[in-house]
């Protein structure tokens, strides 16, 4: 989160009118408070929110509770599994 502060505080010479803003989720919606900021008249979308960060952003596709673990595919390590029974010839 301080890394994304300093670099971000350094770029911003805007108020974000006419950007779009697309995250996967804001949780304690401590980098959306930071974004909304920098960038006060951006549209910001989410597909999850949860309700500390919920009031950040103007669209979210779904909320969860506070103490939900939302899993992302690009998050989970996948691996083979191999069959219960195998097939019969």
């Amino acid at each position: 989160d301080h890394a994304f502060r300093s670099q971000t505080a350094q770029g911003v010479d805007h108020d974000g009118e006419g950007y779009l803003l697309i995250d996967d989720l804001v949780d304690t919606g401590n980098t959306a408070r930071i974004i909304r900021k920098l960038l006060p008249k951006a549209y910001f979308a989410t597909l999850y929110a949860k309700p500390m960060g919920r009031e950040f952003v103007d669209l979210c596709v779904k909320e969860f509770s506070q103490d939900k673990w939302v899993y992302f595919p690009w998050d989970i390590d996948y691996k083979f599994v191999p069959p219960l029974k195998k097939k019969e010839k």
